[in-house]
């Protein structure tokens, strides 16, 4: 999205435009409270508002969050940062509670910018270039959403809330919350709207909580929803109508996400069956990632409009197109070399018998008669591929060598693929599938692929492998979405324009 101007950003607020929420923060001087320009409470005078780019910057400045709004935009980096950018890839690693304090009740942001592969400046320039804030500020504000949402969602004991925020004591937890929020948790607990709460099982080996996930609208989830409903291995994961669930493994155990992909506006309600309430920050990043929550779907949008005309008839009835994500990049490693040169009912087939064999049930209290496993661990799946693989020997070796060491996700896009490519087996393809599903690259285009070539062909974009690539770079930097419309297309096609026929390929 291109920067705006002030009286742009105004000429929002006035409209109350729900598609600049996270793009910036309206900050009111003369109450001191910051807003989504979605907000309804009515619309201060110019002179009285200044903007921020990002949520963490407005409390920085003194501001708190407005009563009415939330607020509770995207946590993630300005929507003009390109996905895979320092800034993002830190931002989902603090939203994942990368920074919450450690043992010693320290945040050390020196050890993320290690696992990020730069120096602690380098990280910190990146952050205020990017959001006006650095990482400390992200994730004291991370801290206090959780708390925020579990304050007015579960019944549970400040102690127990600190805890499963993120915060070192109780005392950090209402510090951090009256500052951020203008009043103190108790006060946010009693004034929440009277509803169910919930509370650990009765059985105490699960905690059930709630979130709500921001997202940044149009937010197309019926193409999400149909896309992991196409590769849902059973007991794994279930998709019923636009309501999708998955079994994860999360840092202290496993978890199943439920999310509710077709509410209209607002918000996403995650509800999340934890093993531990530690990991209400992991579920929630994964959730978001896996889900692609963090697109700018208006900037994106506008660019596929101009770059490739074509599309607007895709764009106009899919508005908002989204990235299907992974737990992991592994798992997404493990779907591309298993599927390469076969159809993805023929990959969830091997995927299944392979998660029959080597899956892990999970806790009796968080199973029910859908969602009852975990599927496969890809390293181990990997390594005991001869069990369950029935692809060519090569292949299976390759996937073996591949997840026995796999790259570190956190490298720079660029490196991360370079890498692949030069593992054994992996072409183009391969790596660039992985990495779109798997690390959220949204600048990638797999070569050779005979679905997208085939909607290409309906579209009149391209008639050739060549000629595809040749109109896919134009849609750079958001390929991948490009990518993601063929797909959609594809699907929609009768079986026998589904296909290449011969005389074309």
């Amino acid at each position: 999205m291109e920067t705006l101007t002030e009286d742009q950003r105004y000429a929002a607020i006035c409209a109350r435009d729900a598609r600049f929420d996270g793009v910036f923060f309206t900050c009111v001087r003369s109450t001191g409270i910051f807003c989504l320009p979605s907000c309804p409470s009515r619309t201060p005078r110019r002179d009285r508002v200044e903007f921020a780019p990002s949520a963490a910057s407005a409390v920085e400045r003194g501001y708190r969050a407005c009563k009415r709004c939330g607020p509770l935009a995207p946590p993630g980096a300005s929507p003009s940062e390109a996905a895979g950018s320092l800034s993002a890839r830190a931002l989902e690693l603090i939203v994942g509670g990368a920074l919450d304090p450690g043992p010693d009740g320290a945040v050390h942001v020196a050890d993320l910018a290690a696992r990020l592969h730069v120096t602690e400046r380098t990280l910190h320039r990146a952050l205020v270039e990017s959001t006006g804030s650095g990482a400390v500020a992200h994730a004291r504000l991370a801290r206090a959403r959780r708390a925020h949402d579990l304050l007015t969602r579960t019944s549970w004991p400040l102690a127990q809330i600190a805890a499963a925020a993120g915060f070192g004591s109780e005392r950090q937890l209402h510090e951090t919350v009256t500052r951020i929020y203008g009043r103190p948790p108790s006060t946010i607990r009693d004034s929440a709207p009277a509803a169910p709460r919930t509370s650990r099982s009765a059985s105490a080996e699960v905690a059930v909580v709630e979130a709500a996930l921001a997202v940044r609208r149009p937010f197309h989830g019926e193409g999400l929803a149909r896309w992991f409903a196409a590769r849902a291995i059973p007991g794994v994961e279930q998709v019923e109508g636009l309501r999708w669930r998955r079994a994860v493994p999360l840092p202290h155990g496993p978890a199943v996400l439920e999310v509710d992909l077709g509410v209209p506006r607002g918000p996403l309600p995650l509800r999340a069956r934890l093993s531990d309430p530690r990991d209400m920050a992991a579920a929630v990043s994964l959730a978001r990632r896996m889900l692609d929550l963090e697109a700018d779907p208006v900037g994106i949008d506008a660019g596929l409009r101009s770059a490739l005309p074509v599309l607007v008839p895709l764009l106009e009835s899919r508005p908002g197109v989204r990235l299907p994500g992974t737990p992991s990049l592994a798992e997404a490693l493990l779907w591309a070399v298993v599927g390469q040169q076969i159809t993805t009912d023929r990959a969830r087939a091997l995927l299944t018998e392979a998660t029959d064999l080597l899956g892990t049930a999970l806790p009796e209290a968080m199973r029910d008669e859908h969602v009852h496993r975990l599927a496969a661990a890809p390293a181990l799946a990997a390594a005991r591929a001869e069990e369950w693989f029935h692809g060519p020997g090569a292949r299976r070796r390759a996937l073996t060598d591949l997840l026995a060491a796999p790259p570190d996700p956190h490298l720079p896009l660029p490196e991360l693929r370079e890498q692949l490519l030069a593992r054994r087996g992996i072409g183009p393809w391969t790596a660039d599938y992985a990495l779109l599903r798997g690390a959220r690259a949204i600048d990638a285009a797999p070569a050779r692929d005979v679905a997208l070539l085939a909607a290409a062909r309906d579209l009149g974009l391209a008639e050739d492998f060549p000629e595809l690539q040749t109109a896919l770079a134009v849609a750079s930097p958001w390929r991948s979405y490009a990518v993601m419309h063929l797909f959609h297309h594809r699907d929609t096609l009768p079986a026998h324009r589904r296909t290449l026929r011969k005389d074309r390929s």
